[in-house]
């Protein structure tokens, strides 16, 4: 194990340095406080002439702007006694006054006399008879406004003429208040300013300095000193003005109090790099831009003048404070080292202790761990033993079989975010198989490496970030086969000493010996939870009432104990293996796995899986399904290929063994079935083959107690079972149900005469004749001895009930071929009642229907008809009113159900 020393840096080097650092921030000073008052010198004497041509600026504006107002008033004068006329007097008259007013006023460029239409009635300017401008008409719209002077600074039309212009406006009204005309004066600045501003420069500032005067717009209005030549400082300088631009807004429309606004600028004329400071000022309204500037060059001159002597001596200075540290670390170089040995001793020592106390208090912790998921003891421990031995970093990893990336368990430090994109691998061809942790769990032995060895490059960046200087790791095996990791990331201050590897090994074996605690105990949890699921799907399949139940509960439970996506159960019916229940959300996916023959799966023609289950009599288990070239392409297709395990079991029949049907079963986990389960399952299907043979018990004695054995038809406790079943339909459908009791004449001669054997195979033929002629709603059933019950149900009238009474008449009453050979005729005696006419319980109406059978028994010699229906007033037992009721019979059963419908 190798040790990692405290960093001790070089005391010769860093005394030099900071001779160096101390020299150089003292220069620097000096330097810049030197260079500040230079600046602030040069500075002042630009902001005078500022503030001189400003005053002078504001002066000759005041002066000037009094000069126009009374050229002005007397322009007015001569305008106004005209006004009412100005449409239509001389053009060339009132062009005379303008050009002489223009004489007398110099200054205007333009003078002009504007209808209220926008029509220009005279003009002395250069170019004559001009038309009223957009920007002219939005002009007149401010000046009328507004009912004295007034002035703007027309941004776009300067800029378009490329001049600086005031524009001076006066609108006359009339009496009853209407605009009459507009007078308005265009000041050209360009003159102007050339005609009374020429600022003089002193002879000893005249080589250094340049001032000039700039529209908003950035046109050049004038420079002084001239240049001499053709410069490019002026337009350089024009540009940045136009691009900096702001629109004034001064308190007054004509004279603004001039501010300072920019500066320094630096401009470039020729390679002669300026500074240049600026102020606004308003000249005749119009604000204007004057400006300072000073070859960049002179400054540096000055600078350099005041601090060249302060430099050298601090340079100096510098020198000897670095030559007397470089000494004085020289005599404690000795004593240095010797102290650091004695510390690194120290350190090792206290840091083997606390590695010592680490592994108690891990054994401890571990051992005192409770039955559950020890992920968070995990997180404890870890966060623990990070404060003990001062780790920036303590992780804790799992390793899953057949997997090669580790899962992170639990991680505390200072730097747990570096442990974000921190990832341990096996696999020796990436770099996280390469590096500490993959090498410890490889290997089995501990891992220690600083961030300067190779197997720590990936991480080296990251680790310093965050202050981490080594790891220390170490892995162990559990029962299983998973590999535990446990990683500590230490700072610089920390010492590794030789024993530290041994006994981070033991902490890492603690840790897997706690994950076999954990696996044992909860592999016992798991084989008691399979008895009690075991003994919970057998009473709920030995409760189910069909077959269907018990498939139903099958499948069910197993999705729910085994942690099955699905289970699919299919059932022999006839020659047929077909599915008769499916639990879990793979059934559309599944819906390849169709009906079978019995032959195609002895064949294994078809049916892959579950052939082989068939075949085999006994479980199968295919891991990764999708990789499986035998089973249906479905299988290599979403979703079905994300499943990691495809089971089988047969429901073997517990007398013969013989397969009875087939479960499937479809996991995402592929260990999803373990060893115990597989006999929980098997279990559970032959609980379940045992509950199959309950119910076919429980519904062969069920179908013994509700058919008679000598007919096979339905007996007594059925029919009466089936009867209100039969009126609840009747009433919901409304329609009629006819309950019948049937008797067959003069059947005792026939035993006597032949003898019961004969009887009985003449009743087996009436029940024969009986299945065949009644329809698919009707019931029939046998009472005893040679009584039947017939329910004929869906009756529309009594069309359909005298139909299927005939029918069923001519049919008993054919003749009957006894064993012997011998033909017999029969005769039979049928009474009925209808609901809902016959609006009672089940037990009367069968009373009533056996009234009727009496009644019609009374009249067999006389009648003409063997079937009678119940009425509430019987008439006389007489045969002259018998051949009267035979007669009216049919008639008397139409008038009745009429009635019987219009009740309903």
């Amino acid at each position: 194990m190798d040790d990692i020393g405290h960093r001790t840096p070089n005391p010769s080097r860093s005394a030099f340095w900071s001779a160096v650092s101390i020299g150089f921030i003292v220069w620097l000073t000096a330097a810049l406080g030197y260079g500040f008052q230079s600046w602030r010198a040069v500075a002042d004497q630009a902001w005078l002439q500022l503030d001189a041509t400003s005053a002078l600026a504001e002066s000759v504006t005041q002066q000037n702007l009094k000069q126009y107002l009374r050229g002005f008033d007397f322009l007015d004068h001569h305008l106004k006694a005209d006004a009412p006329a100005l449409e239509h007097a001389d053009p060339q008259a009132i062009f005379a006054l303008l050009r002489q007013f223009r004489r007398m006023y110099p200054d205007f460029d333009a003078i002009d006399v504007i209808l209220p239409d926008g029509r220009v009635v005279a003009d002395a300017s250069k170019q004559d008879q001009r038309a009223a401008q957009p920007v002219t008409e939005a002009y007149l719209h401010k000046l009328r406004q507004y009912p004295d002077l007034h002035t703007t600074f027309p941004k776009a039309a300067a800029s378009a003429a490329g001049l600086a212009v005031v524009r001076l406006g006066f609108a006359q009204r009339s009496a009853s208040g209407t605009i009459a005309y507009d007078l308005v004066a265009d000041i050209d600045l360009h003159r102007q300013i050339t005609s009374w501003l020429r600022p003089e420069l002193a002879a000893d500032m005249a080589r250094h300095l340049q001032m000039g005067l700039v529209t908003r717009q950035g046109d050049l209005l004038g420079l002084w000193p001239e240049p001499t030549g053709p410069t490019t400082y002026a337009a350089r300088l024009a540009s940045w003005f136009r691009l900096h631009a702001l629109f004034p807004s001064p308190r007054h429309p004509l004279v603004a109090t001039p501010a300072h606004v920019v500066g320094p600028i630096h401009v470039d004329d020729s390679g002669t790099d300026r500074m240049a400071w600026s102020v606004l000022v308003p000249l005749k309204g119009a604000p204007l831009e004057t400006f300072v500037s000073v070859p960049r060059a002179t400054v540096w001159d000055a600078w350099w003048q005041q601090v060249r002597l302060p430099l050298l001596e601090w340079a100096l200075l510098g020198v000897l404070l670095a030559l007397m540290a470089l000494r004085l670390n020289k005599l404690q170089r000795l004593e240095r080292q010797r102290t650091l040995r004695l510390e690194q001793a120290e350190r090792t020592a206290r840091q083997s202790s606390l590695f010592y106390a680490a592994l108690a208090q891990t054994t401890q912790a571990l051992m005192g761990h409770k039955v559950g998921d020890v992920s968070a003891t995990f997180e404890d421990l870890a966060t623990g033993l990070c404060a003990l031995l001062q780790a920036r970093l303590i992780c804790v990893g799992l390793l899953p079989l057949e997997r090669t990336w580790v899962d992170m368990t639990a991680c505390a430090g200072p730097a747990s975010d570096f442990a974000q994109h921190l990832r341990w691998s096996i696999d020796g061809n990436r770099p996280e198989g390469r590096g500490p942790g993959g090498l410890a769990i490889t290997t089995g032995k501990p891992q220690h490496a600083t961030i300067e060895a190779p197997e720590f490059a990936p991480w080296r960046q990251r680790a310093q970030a965050f202050g981490i200087a080594g790891v220390l790791s170490a892995a162990a095996r559990t029962q299983g086969g998973e590999a535990v990791l446990v990683c500590a990331y230490y700072s610089s201050e920390s010492v590794i000493g030789p024993e530290a590897g041994q006994v981070f090994q033991r902490m890492a074996d603690a840790f897997a010996e706690c994950i076999d605690r954990q696996a044992n105990i909860a592999k016992l949890e798991r084989i008691e939870r399979y008895r009690s699921a075991r003994r919970k799907i057998q009473r709920g399949l030995l409760e189910a009432t069909d077959a269907a139940g018990v498939y139903r509960v099958l499948a069910q439970t197993l999705v729910a104990e085994t942690g099955a996506n699905t289970v699919e159960v299919f059932a022999l019916e006839g020659n047929m293996l077909k599915r008769r229940f499916i639990a879990g959300p793979l059934e559309q996916a599944l819906s390849h796995l169709t009906d079978v023959s019995l032959q195609a799966l002895a064949r294994g023609e078809s049916a892959y899986m579950r052939a082989r289950v068939w075949n085999a009599r006994a479980p199968v288990l295919i891991q990764t399904p999708s990789a499986d070239p035998k089973l249906s392409p479905r299988w290599r297709e979403q979703p079905l290929c994300a499943m990691g395990l495809l089971a089988g079991w047969p429901i073997l029949a517990v007398d013969s063994g013989e397969p009875m049907g087939v479960v499937i079963l479809v996991a995402r986990d592929p260990h999803a079935i373990d060893e115990e389960l597989q006999h929980l399952v098997t279990n559970i299907l032959e609980s379940a083959a045992l509950a199959l043979r309950q119910v076919r018990d429980r519904q062969r004695i069920e179908t013994l107690a509700l058919t008679d054995a000598l007919t096979g038809l339905p007996n007594r406790r059925s029919i009466l079972e089936h009867i209100p079943r039969a009126l609840v339909r009747a009433q919901s459908r409304r329609r009629q149900v006819a309950i019948g009791i049937l008797d067959l004449d003069d059947f005792k001669p026939i035993n006597d005469t032949w003898g019961h054997a004969a009887g009985d195979a003449l009743l087996w033929e009436v029940g024969r004749r009986l299945q065949t002629t009644r329809r698919g709603t009707d019931a029939i059933a046998r009472l005893g001895g040679d009584e039947f019950v017939v329910v004929l149900e869906d009756l529309a009238g009594a069309d359909d009930l005298a139909t299927v009474l005939d029918r069923l008449e001519a049919e008993l009453t054919a003749p009957y071929t006894l064993p012997g050979g011998q033909s017999t005729p029969m005769r039979i005696s049928l009474g009925l009642t209808v609901y809902p006419s016959d609006n009672a319980t089940p037990d009367i109406l069968l009373g009533h229907a056996d009234e009727a059978l009496y009644d019609v028994k009374a009249r067999k010699a006389t009648r003409q008809r063997g079937w009678m229906l119940w009425r509430k007033t019987h008439p006389p037992s007489a045969p002259a009113a018998a051949a009267a009721h035979d007669a009216a019979a049919h008639g008397s059963l139409q008038d009745e159900d009429n009635a019987t419908w219009k009740t309903s």
